[in-house]
């Protein structure tokens, strides 16, 4: 790890900050240590299981975003909030994952998903030009921060994997030779459109994905008001019209189980709503990727879960 990537990854560090600050942002900061698992299924919170003085064992969980307690702070009367902080996710150690990594997570009251994506574009953008450089490269692919893209989920089914309609289920199916709808869905998004985003010489935002991925967007008709920003192909943010009241939360919660619940937010919901707000999470540590050309994350994280764990292996024979 160079000491030129730790300068820039300071500058960049501080591009952020600078930039929600001038947006009359406050910064936050929740727990870490969360008793609850993240709601999403295809997310994995690493567990920590720890005692008190009185030697009473708890089991719980390092938190894959901060995104409930964020809301809490929301409801309690802020308005616009960011922080960033260090996210884990269990099992994820790829080129672009790693279990630890830097996430940039917001919110803004009477937003939505549009407000979103341009904050995001404007946020990238700033960050760019606070570490010196003009264009986003990736595996040989030069971006322009500039004129994105902006296509629904449709439209990139229909255009990169020859489905007409994504919301028809059987058709999914059919195109991706998978047996249930989700599977299907994610297959062809990581086989056909994502390999065709890593093409496109702008930034791209895909939106209004179909209302059976919606997380905690919130839903109009059959589509959620979601977005997630893709850069040489590279998935950097993901951002919602967000969810507000009670019942649409704690249906959600108990998809995943008991252990999802979040009671002490449902609490909250069930006396008032959350305000209407949007909330967007990006991954800091790809967006330095994508700012240095750089082809793994190892490369813009001083000390990730690999080089760890090749480090105890290599030491191992040490007295």
């Amino acid at each position: 790890m160079e000491v030129e990537i730790l300068s820039l990854r300071s500058r960049a560090l501080k591009a952020v900050r600078d930039f929600f600050y001038s947006q009359g942002f406050l910064e936050v900061e929740t727990p870490l240590l969360v008793p609850y698992e993240n709601p999403d299924s295809n997310v994995k919170n690493v567990k920590v299981p720890f005692q008190d003085f009185a030697g009473k064992s708890y089991h719980w969980y390092l938190h894959t975003s901060p995104e409930f307690f964020m809301k809490r702070l929301l409801w309690y009367g802020a308005e616009r909030i960011f922080q960033v902080c260090k996210v884990f996710r269990d099992g994820e150690v790829t080129d672009t994952h790693n279990v630890e990594f830097t996430m940039v997570e917001w919110y803004r009251v009477d937003g939505d998903y549009r407000v979103g994506m341009a904050e995001t574009l404007e946020l990238v953008k700033a960050v760019l030009e606070a570490c010196g450089k003009v264009e986003f490269l990736f595996k040989g692919k030069k971006v322009k921060p500039s004129s994105p893209l902006y296509l629904t989920v449709s439209e990139a089914f229909r255009e990169f994997a020859g489905v007409k309609d994504v919301f028809d289920e059987e058709e999914v199916r059919f195109f991706s030779k998978e047996e249930n709808y989700e599977d299907g869905f994610f297959k062809l998004l990581v086989e056909r459109v994502e390999p065709a985003l890593s093409e496109v010489d702008v930034p791209v935002f895909l939106y209004d994905y179909p209302k059976k991925f919606s997380a905690m967007a919130k839903v109009k008709g059959n589509f959620a008001e979601r977005f997630e920003l893709y850069i040489a192909g590279l998935e950097v943010a993901n951002g919602y019209t967000e969810l507000t009241d009670f019942e649409d939360y704690r249906r959600k919660f108990l998809e995943k189980g008991e252990k999802a619940v979040d009671l002490g937010f449902l609490e909250l919901l069930r006396r008032k709503p959350l305000p209407p707000c949007e909330g967007v999470a990006l991954g800091f540590d790809r967006l330095l990727m994508l700012i240095l050309g750089a082809p793994k994350i190892s490369d813009v994280i001083p000390f990730t879960v690999k080089r760890l764990t090749g480090e105890i292996t290599s030491l191992s024979s040490l007295p």
